[in-house]
């Protein structure tokens, strides 16, 4: 048995774990085109380095992810960074019509764009006013004013408008909410297991 491939391999994979935290907690269909092209090479240096040279896969790695996050540090300070690196959102519906030339461009079938669209609680595409692909591939969307659900300001303005005489001034719920755990953590008696 091969004891320093072993080590090695210990290794890097501590360091891969190391640095790819280090570059931000998206997932990989959050990710943007750099970032995927930049971890897979990482991947790749990282992996070439169990059988080759340690040192030369360690400096590789991390000047891979020194460009990344000289990309980011660009795309983050200049606009025009963010087109060039990033690319932009597309326009795929407008006005409740398909954009076909700009799914062509993408190459998305209008199978995925539906089926991204469910995903979002979209059920016609008639009731979105603008639908995008935004450049990390998630479906952004405003529904058209007529399909855009009643919020409690609608609804409250709706019923004093009709019903002067209602006390619509309720105190707000005083129940933690999953962000209060956030602030000062469970306030319930939960199993240690269950955390």
């Amino acid at each position: 048995m091969d004891f320093n491939l072993i080590w090695r391999s210990v290794v890097l994979a501590l360091i891969a774990l190391l640095l790819f935290r280090l570059s931000g907690r998206k997932s990989i269909s959050q990710m943007t085109i750099p970032q995927v092209a930049i971890l897979l090479m990482v991947g790749t240096v990282l992996g070439s380095g169990i059988s080759g040279k340690l040192g030369n896969a360690l400096v590789s790695g991390a000047i891979l992810l020194g460009i990344l996050v000289l990309v980011e540090w660009i795309t983050l300070k200049w606009n025009g960074g963010e087109k060039v690196f990033k690319g932009g959102s597309v326009v795929v519906i407008q006005n409740g019509r398909l954009v076909q030339s700009h799914l062509k461009k993408l190459r998305i079938t209008v199978d995925d764009l539906e089926k991204r669209m469910r995903a979002a609680g979209i059920s016609r595409i008639e009731s979105v006013q603008f639908g995008t692909i935004e450049n990390n591939g998630l479906f952004g969307y405003e529904l058209m004013p007529e399909a855009k659900p009643v919020t409690m300001g609608d609804l409250e303005r709706l019923l004093k408008q009709n019903f002067p005489q209602l006390n619509l001034s309720a105190p707000a719920s005083q129940a933690p909410t999953l962000f209060s755990e956030l602030e000062g953590g469970h306030n319930e008696d939960i199993p240690s297991r269950l955390h």
